[in-house]
């Protein structure tokens, strides 16, 4: 009954280490597919977005977005996200997922999503920016910076 036992927990064990395996095994083939192409868009737009300026900003954004969100609300969000000052540094990517999605209202496709260690002149900052794949280039779907430097 104890061999049993220890059998059973052992293959439930091994399952697991499995499991966690083949995770690792497909999202590093699923971020290898975007590393000659997503990084280096995301070079040049995070730079660019970090000026705070709102038309560069919107030159960035998917239509889908920049439909959702009122002149007075991007307004408020760069005047808040401006606070951050200039940008100094960004960190390693790190790539966190690759979706397919079907939305109503333009916002279906491919999204990919990586999350950046910054150093802006007030404060660091961790960005997470998903990308929408369209065609042979992306667009920005979301735009999220994290940091203590807001609350000051």
């Amino acid at each position: 009954m104890f061999k049993k036992v220890l059998k059973g927990l052992g293959i439930a064990i091994l399952s697991l280490i499995t499991l966690f395996v083949i995770i690792g095994v497909w999202s590093t083939y699923k971020s290898s597919a975007y590393e000659t192409t997503a990084i280096p868009y995301l070079d040049v737009a995070i730079p660019e977005i970090s000026t705070w300026e709102k038309p560069v900003m919107k030159s960035y954004f998917t239509p889908s977005v920049l439909a959702d969100i009122s002149e007075k609300d991007l307004d408020t969000l760069v005047r808040a996200l401006s606070k951050m000052g200039k940008l100094v540094e960004l960190g390693q990517y790190e790539f966190s997922s690759v979706t397919s999605k079907a939305i109503t209202g333009g916002g279906s496709g491919t999204f990919v999503t990586y999350v950046v260690p910054a150093t802006y002149e007030n404060g660091d900052a961790t960005l997470t920016v998903t990308l929408k794949e369209e065609d042979d280039s992306f667009s920005v779907y979301e735009f999220n910076l994290n940091s203590m430097a807001l609350l000051e």
